[in-house]
């Protein structure tokens, strides 16, 4: 991973002309499943500086209704429950635009967002991810988003990157459809998936931390924490036995009794990295008990991994995952 900015120097915002031709044809894909915030990313897309999209398309369900009414986003229903990755795909399926923003529909965006990812892209990159603001004022929501969030911290410098999340990611047309659809059957890990092959198929993942959404996750118990980070584990496995090389370890140290055995040890290598000086984890020091839990919490579903087979059959009846976008 590259460096760290210092802490307290701010970021600088690319100061590249967006290409007026990219601006006017953007289509942001928001996957929901009853998002309570779906509507503070619609306002904040349509409130932010620059460029407004083409179209913000909303798939998936709005139990709580919060998008009665809006006529600046087009709520495209699916008929059961899906995972985001497959939610994507419809998204992509129905967009007009040369550019998909992916925006998971618990980000709220900073007025810049929108603007700093065409910016980037009017550079020449074509998969471009933002980073990730949180709130402090829950601390079991503040630690899950260390633990899942911290290499997407608003100080990590801008460059390339062997993956990205997509809760923040834009994407030129012509190369989604060079890499292919998401993984629909994933209700985690579909998106660092993805950002793999992207990368293998030409298309490097390029970060860029002036593009910055508010990350705000039902996650506020123990439970859910513990919960959001086995899951996680269960599913993310695969991905890291199927591209091992993008994360630097070998196939085998996924393997259950390797796991379990050395679980903490892999917990506490992973707090190495995000506590030391300088790092996202500097800032949050009280959270480094439950982190640590929930690396474990990690690695014990990572011995215990959702087989493929199982995943494509039971995954769209398992809507837990689908809302912990």
């Amino acid at each position: 991973m590259a460096g760290l900015a210092p802490l307290g120097v701010a970021v600088r915002i690319p100061h590249v002309d967006p290409d007026p031709d990219v601006t006017a044809r953007v289509s942001v894909i928001i996957p929901d499943l009853d998002s309570p915030v779906v509507d503070r990313a619609v306002s904040a897309l349509c409130g932010g500086r620059g460029p407004r999209p083409l179209e913000i398309l909303v798939v998936g369900r709005d139990g709580p209704g919060r998008l009665a009414g809006e006529d600046r986003a087009r709520l495209v229903p699916t008929a059961r429950p899906v995972f985001p990755g497959a939610a994507r795909n419809l998204g992509v399926n129905q967009a007009r635009g040369d550019l998909f923003y992916f925006l998971d529909a618990d980000c709220v965006p900073e007025p810049d967002c929108l603007a700093c990812h065409l910016a980037r892209h009017a550079a020449g990159e074509t998969v471009v991810g933002g980073a990730v603001l949180w709130d402090t004022s829950n601390y079991w929501t503040l630690a899950d988003n260390v633990s899942a969030f911290h290499a997407c911290a608003r100080d990590v410098a801008a460059g390339p990157r062997r993956f990205l999340p997509t809760l923040n990611l834009s994407v030129r047309r012509a190369a989604f459809e060079a890499v292919g659809p998401m993984d629909p059957d994933m209700p985690r890990g579909e998106d660092m998936e993805w950002t793999i092959r992207a990368a293998a198929a030409g298309h490097r993942p390029y970060f860029e931390p002036a593009a910055r959404v508010w990350h705000r996750p039902n996650r506020s118990t123990p439970h859910a924490l513990l919960d959001h980070a086995y899951q996680s584990g269960r599913w993310m496995v695969s991905v890291r036995r199927r591209h091992p090389d993008a994360f630097g370890r070998p196939a085998w140290l996924y393997r259950r009794p390797v796991v379990t055995l050395l679980a903490p040890l892999i917990a506490a290598t992973a707090l190495a990295s995000i506590y030391r000086p300088g790092r996202v984890g500097w800032r949050h020091p009280a959270t480094l008990p439950a982190v640590y839990a929930a690396k474990l919490a990690w690695c014990l579903g990572a011995a215990r991994p959702i087989p493929p087979a199982v995943g494509a059959s039971t995954g769209r009846r398992e809507t837990s995952g689908a809302r912990d976008q």
